[in-house]
């Protein structure tokens, strides 16, 4: 069973010999105390103790309302001021802090201005901690899967020759929140035609057409927590030359959904992927990593990329998203939300992956 999330997070303490650890980002504020901050919020886990949320007055009310593990305090100095003095009151003389999520000013601040206080990047540890999610995790990011996948319907009911790219992404989104999720994981990628090449396209105001292929890359959040789900449609029939890019791309995913399992790297799904690819010809243009991990970031860790280093763990839950982009012919991307299990792995996400037509 996996532990609570502090008593997770403390273990990074004992790892590291720190004295606490020092968040200022809202993805981890929010991670390890459920609260929704947004600037100039401090948290810092010490020890021992109940860890403490740091916030400037116009926030004080939500914060109480929402932080479950944190005693939350309100200051009225400068944001760097009130760390430095948060950190002595905690006698914190060695304090972990996630360099990835900290501006470069922050860091050189508190490095210059905090004394003896010694400041040790944490930035693996806390992703590694988050890539295992908890089952309240886990539940959270099903149903972020359910509402995306309205999205989908919505989608499909108003596909018509002439809508624009950025109209059929505002029907996606509503549908989001009228099925209860608050904010969107990322903003959503509605791409016909040429368009549909570029891996990250912008929903633009082109007119979809009849026989181009149109990628959507979705995601809701429900309580934090994001799901992330790419399908392939179009509007008519496509080329052949579209739909062999389709099929090859499907039986890509196919085959690196089969083979996730604990214990293997994560850079052998990525490569089983691309062998499937290069027996259809179409390697050189699968331009991006296989998948990334989801949680309260729609990037998080692991990563499921040539590159990487990292071992599959029971509770990871993954995107696996291969795609071919080929300029002005267009692209196909199918993406699903995967959890990784004991004993292998489960797809979250039930939306049909058959070409939508």
């Amino acid at each position: 069973m996996t532990k609570p999330i502090v008593e997770r997070i403390r273990e990074i303490i004992v790892k590291r010999n720190v004295s606490c650890l020092l968040f200022t980002d809202p993805s981890n504020i929010f991670y390890i105390s459920r609260f929704k901050g947004f600037e100039e919020v401090a948290l810092i886990v010490p020890k021992d103790g109940i860890p403490k949320l740091y916030v400037p007055k116009l926030e004080y009310e939500r914060a109480l309302e929402e932080s479950k593990n944190a005693e939350v305090h309100v200051y009225e100095e400068g944001f760097e001021k009130i760390i430095r003095k948060a950190l002595e009151e905690c006698k914190c003389n060695k304090v972990g802090l996630p360099y990835y999520k900290v501006s470069y000013w922050l860091i050189s601040a508190l490095s210059k201005n905090s004394g003896n206080v010694e400041f040790v990047d944490i930035s693996k540890d806390i992703m590694s901690t988050r890539s295992v999610k908890t089952f309240e995790e886990i539940n959270a990011i099903k149903e972020a899967i359910k509402i995306t996948e309205t999205g989908f319907a919505i989608a499909l009911e108003s596909l018509k020759e002439g809508i624009k790219e950025l109209e059929l992404a505002a029907k996606i989104e509503y549908t989001f929140k009228t099925n209860g999720s608050p904010e969107v994981a990322f903003p959503s990628i509605v791409a016909s035609g040429a368009n549909s090449a570029l891996p990250h396209a912008i929903a633009s105001t082109k007119p979809i057409r009849k026989g181009e292929p149109i990628v959507v890359d979705i995601g809701a959040k429900y309580e934090g927590y994001c799901g992330d789900l790419t399908r392939t449609l179009s509007l008519g029939s496509i080329s052949d030359k579209l739909k062999d890019i389709f099929y090859a791309v499907l039986e890509a995913q196919k085959e690196a959904i089969k083979n996730i399992k604990p214990g293997i790297k994560a850079s052998e799904i990525d490569s089983t992927a691309r062998k499937v690819l290069k027996e259809y010809g179409y390697e050189k243009y699968f331009i991006h990593s296989l998948g990334h991990g989801i949680g309260v970031d729609v990037h998080e860790f692991p990563r499921l990329s040539s590159k990487s280093d990292e071992i599959l763990k029971p509770g990871m839950v993954v995107t696996v998203e291969p795609g071919v982009y080929i300029k002005r012919l267009g692209g196909v991307r199918i993406e699903d939300d995967v959890l990784i299990t004991e004993s292998g792995s489960t797809v979250l996400s039930t939306y049909p992956r058959d070409l939508i037509v």
